[in-house]
């Protein structure tokens, strides 16, 4: 291969296949209380379509959970 910058051999292009990614998000909130998580479309927000899956699990920080000891 001639090349003029030896670098562009590494950038080539992949194939045109897609891969998935899986990440985990923590977001808390410190707000007013008419502000309502449940009432968010959390797909649209981050724009979740087709073989993608957004799992949302809210937990409200303010309510002591039942801890056995």
């Amino acid at each position: 291969m001639n090349c003029n910058r030896p670098y562009e051999i590494f950038a080539m292009s992949s194939p045109n296949y897609a891969t998935k990614k899986k990440y985990s998000v923590t977001l808390d909130f410190d707000v007013y209380e008419d502000f309502n998580p449940y009432e968010i479309n959390w797909q649209k927000i981050f724009q979740i379509e087709g073989q993608e899956h957004l799992e949302v699990n809210i937990k409200n920080l303010d309510v002591e959970e039942n801890i056995d000891w």
